[in-house]
């Protein structure tokens, strides 16, 4: 089975009061491109997020990939935004290079809109690779079926 490695992302938090120096940062980010059945498709930064149940990107790009949202159908999720955020399902496919593409029942909630980013999570993404992550060499490694 191919590996593929990626570089964690590293960012720079501004100071605040717990820390005054501000922080730097370490995340396991990836770029991606998400393609609607309809052909539409969008390049976004993605997290690869053990602890989201799901493939989650804000609303506006379900919007931007020309979906019927209204159509689409709905539950709740929560940890992102409010406690609780209505989110639209639909089929897509998620391509983050390197070989690595796969379909995604993947959620669209206005919580995420805030994050401009979206997120692989554990059904749909964590469910059909493993992952390393390594801190220490500052890298994540997709392992491919």
């Amino acid at each position: 089975m191919p590996k593929v490695a990626y570089p964690f992302t590293k960012l720079s938090i501004p100071p605040n009061d717990p820390y005054p120096k501000g922080q730097i940062a370490y995340r396991p980010l990836a770029l991606a491109t998400l393609t609607a059945p309809n052909g539409e498709s969008l390049r976004c930064v993605v997290w690869l997020d053990t602890g989201a149940d799901a493939c989650v990107f804000p609303l506006v790009m379900a919007i931007a990939l020309k979906l019927d949202v209204l159509s689409l159908p709905k539950g709740t999720t929560g940890g992102v935004g409010t406690a609780t955020n209505v989110t639209y399902y639909a089929d897509i496919t998620i391509d983050i290079g390197n070989g690595i593409s796969f379909p995604a029942y993947a959620g669209f909630t206005e919580g995420m809109n805030i994050h401009g980013i979206g997120l692989l999570g554990q059904a749909g993404f964590f469910s059909m690779y493993d992952v390393a992550f390594s801190h220490k060499k500052s890298v994540f490694v997709i392992e491919a079926p």
